[in-house]
């Protein structure tokens, strides 16, 4: 199959607003590791919730990086038109978030600040490396990808905005429910504007698209449906809301192996 999408996005475009706002990101979040307004703002966030935990608790759920890549292999309209890059984004961006939290073990807000001073939410972790933030790298991952998709097949500007504010969101709920600092976030952030632009150019120059769109590949990708539906199977809420829209997405994903399947395997055997 053709990668003529990835090759029809204006490559230099794309790396120089992602790459500016990694910078931005770096510079604000060394500003607020190296002063005290980390502290401030969470212990100001927890003072006065926003929202409700339960609600918190679903947004959180959007920045399951299994939740992510389900969401951008289903937006996708056929397997191979942007598999391969998002997979790559997926991959690398798992990588580098756990070779930074070893590299820099920035510890947890609860064992600084305290769990009294905190309102956590859903028994986040306390003791494992804080930077970057893998949901808000998994989130504005998403949105960077699934706005270049949709723009491409003229969705309106507006609408696009609505994904970013929404990413932005999920991102901010890491903060919300007590697992990461603002510095987490911002960091996480950054480094995922960083890894769409590298998953960007490798894939311009080797793509996994061709194989992804034959039997070999879709059999890969049902195999992949079926682990993302377990992994959603497992309880991550004491929310009864949270708890639903997993099952739900268990089941979505389970759908889209069984269409694979019948797609490419049932018609052939009939």
């Amino acid at each position: 199959m053709s990668n003529s999408f990835i090759h029809s996005i204006p490559a230099s475009k794309l790396a120089s607003l992602s790459i500016g706002l990694a910078l931005a990101c770096a510079a604000l979040c060394a500003f607020l590791i190296s002063s005290n307004v980390n502290q401030i703002l969470m212990l100001a966030i927890h003072s006065s919730p926003i929202l409700p935990p339960s609600l918190w608790a679903l947004i959180n759920l959007g920045g399951d990086a299994w939740v992510v890549l389900l969401t951008l292999l289903i937006i996708e309209r056929r397997p191979g038109e942007i598999t391969s890059w998002v997979l790559k984004t997926w991959l690398m961006g798992a990588v580098l978030s756990q070779f930074i939290k070893h590299l820099y073990p920035l510890p947890r807000p609860a064992s600084v600040l305290g769990i009294d001073s905190l309102s956590l939410i859903d028994h986040p972790p306390l003791l494992s490396g804080s930077m970057p933030s893998g949901h808000a790298l998994a989130a504005i991952s998403c949105a960077l990808i699934a706005c270049v998709l949709l723009r491409s097949r003229g969705v309106q500007f507006v609408y696009l905005t609505l994904i970013a504010i929404l990413a932005s969101l999920v991102a901010w709920a890491r903060v919300a429910v007590g697992a990461h600092w603002p510095s987490d976030v911002i960091a996480g952030a950054g480094l995922a504007f960083g890894v769409v632009v590298a998953a960007h150019v490798w894939e311009r120059h080797h793509s996994w698209n061709e194989w992804l769109s034959q039997p070999q590949g879709h059999s890969f990708l049902i195999v992949l449906h079926t682990l993302i539906a377990f992994h959603l199977t497992v309880i991550q809420s004491e929310f009864a809301v949270v708890q639903f829209v997993q099952f739900n997405l268990a089941c979505l994903s389970l759908l889209k192996a069984f269409l694979l399947f019948k797609e490419n395997f049932w018609k052939s055997h009939c």
